[in-house]
């Protein structure tokens, strides 16, 4: 879907530099980017690159020199997003019932909704407006799926779960799924029935092949606006606060709960029953065992404070080092003093 560069400018909210007339028909990164496309320069590492771009038009931040078209905004991260879903809108599902698809009598689905083929949605289901159910999706008896929320082949509602407004939930990907618990006796281990809920806010994403269980009792929730990658998991009873990121791999324990705006990177695991304030980071591969303050930045197993874990990660890179050192420093000590004892064994001789 071509763009004019005074278009363009106008949807961004940017400050252009160049001809308003000039057409671009993508936007693509700087070293493919050809005289039709549009660009970005949101890292500084990618500085160098920019002017050996053949980019027709590049959004840059002020004060970033170029000799070619220039399209002046804030965060041009950001604006390269919204620019990207300019030329490549969004396409929906036509709205309508599959007659391969499975529909209870008893649920309730919302206008222009589109459920394909072989999707399954359960007794008293309701699924709100333009709600978009692919290929093989489940929706579980009794739980609810806000409007314009989209479902894609074989991710899973399970019962009385609930979706908030525009959650997607990518292919594979698990909500309501049997919590992990169960007791300990002589004979085994006796299965504990997970009866709560799991629920999502408006505006959450849930990457594919990632599960969020179902409490065992009272709720798992995940706060609006919430983005998980694939791979990653949420534990029974967990509560996971407004804005939180989670890569892949990463997973959360049981009655955790997170603040605003946390962050786990990739691989990284916050144990069971912990408190992690707002704004928290934990680096890739990190463990969490105890409760995080606010604004903390850890790293490391346990984590602990990152600049801290950076300067004994630089320390046991140079372990093998000093222990050289130290074993010359011992052999010239040992040497010094089998000299000395040399030396006062002659002195004793008469």
């Amino acid at each position: 879907m071509p763009w004019t560069a005074g278009e363009l400018s106008a949807a961004l909210g940017a400050r252009l530099e160049g001809d308003p007339d000039t057409v671009l028909k993508d936007v693509r990164g700087l070293h493919d980017a050809g005289p039709g496309d549009l660009s970005f320069l949101a890292n500084p590492r990618y500085r160098r690159f920019l002017d050996k771009s053949q980019a027709g038009a590049v959004l840059l931040r002020d004060g970033v020199p170029f000799s070619g078209m220039a399209l002046r905004v804030s965060d041009p991260y950001a604006s390269y997003a919204r620019a990207a879903a300019l030329f490549h809108p969004q396409a929906w599902g036509s709205p309508g019932v599959d007659s391969r698809a499975a529909v209870h009598p008893s649920a309730q689905l919302g206008e222009d909704c589109c459920i394909e083929a072989f999707a399954v949605v359960g007794p008293g289901a309701i699924l709100g407006d333009r709600v978009w159910l692919q290929s093989h999706a489940y929706v579980g008896g009794g739980a609810r799926v806000g409007p314009d929320s989209r479902l894609m082949p074989s991710s899973v509602v399970m019962e009385d779960c609930i979706l908030g407004a525009r959650v997607w939930l990518n292919p594979g990907s698990v909500v309501g799924s049997e919590g992990f618990g169960f007791a300990p006796t002589p004979t085994g281990m006796l299965k504990i029935p997970q009866v709560g809920q799991a629920i999502l806010e408006d505006d959450v994403e849930i990457g594919a092949n990632a599960c969020v269980d179902r409490a065992a009792l009272g709720e798992t929730r995940i706060g609006h606006g919430s983005k998980f990658d694939n791979l990653v998991q949420v534990g029974h009873g967990a509560k996971l606060g407004p804005h939180n990121v989670m890569v892949a791999y990463a997973g959360i324990a049981g009655s955790s709960k997170t603040g605003v705006g946390v962050t786990l990177a990739a691989r990284s695991t916050v144990l069971g029953h912990l408190d992690i304030g707002d704004g928290v980071i934990a680096a890739a591969h990190s463990m969490i065992a105890k409760d995080t303050a606010s604004g903390s930045r850890v790293a490391g197993v346990p984590a602990h404070d990152h600049k801290t874990w950076l300067r004994a990660s630089k320390s046991a890179q140079r372990s093998h080092e000093l222990e050289r050192e130290f074993r010359s420093l011992r052999a010239e000590v040992q040497s010094l003093r089998d000299d000395l004892s040399a030396r006062a064994l002659q002195e004793k001789k008469p």
